[in-house]
C-alpha cells in the first residue's frame, strides 16, 4: 500500500506474504523547498493485538476519530481522521542499529479513506497471525 503523492509518500508491504507473522517494509519519502529526507525500514512489525484490531475497527467505522498502531524499534503509525473525512497518517520510523529516526505525515484524500483502511486492516490481519500459511 502507498499513500501520498511522489513527493511525499508512505509505503508499507508486508516483506513475504506467505509467511504467518511476516514483517512489513516501510519507505517514505519527505520533500519540500529542495530538502528531501527518506527512510526504507525492511524488518518492522506492527502491534496487531485483539485491542489493536478492536481500535482499528472503530477508526474504520467512524466511532473512533484516532488510532495508533505502535511499531517495533521505538515507532508509531498514528491514523487521525478530519471533520472531511481525510485520513491524516503520522508516523515516526526508527532504527536502534542507526540511532535514527524520522517523522512526517501524509493526507488519505476522503474518497479514498475506505480502500485505504480495508488494505490497512489487511495488514494488520497478517501481522496478527489470522492469516494461514497458503
Amino acid at each position: 500500500m502507498r499513500i501520498g503523492r511522489d513527493d511525499n509518500f508512505l509505503s508499507i508491504e508486508l516483506v513475504s506474504p506467505d509467511d504467518r507473522y511476516s514483517v512489513v517494509r516501510i519507505d517514505a519519502v519527505v520533500a519540500s523547498g529542495g530538502r528531501r529526507f527518506s527512510v526504507t525500514h525492511d524488518s518492522l512489525l506492527m502491534e496487531a493485538s485483539k485491542e489493536v484490531m478492536q481500535e482499528f475497527a472503530n477508526f474504520e467505522e467512524v466511532r473512533r476519530t484516532e488510532t495508533e498502531i505502535r511499531l517495533t524499534e521505538g515507532g508509531w503509525l498514528c491514523l487521525r481522521r478530519d471533520s472531511r473525512g481525510y485520513i491524516i497518517v503520522r508516523f515516526r520510523i526508527g532504527s536502534w542499529k542507526a540511532a535514527a529516526v524520522m517523522e512526517g505525515e501524509v493526507l488519505v484524500d476522503g474518497e479514498f479513506a475506505n480502500a485505504f483502511c480495508h488494505e490497512f486492516r489487511t495488514l494488520l490481519r497478517a501481522q496478527s497471525g489470522e492469516f494461514q500459511m497458503r
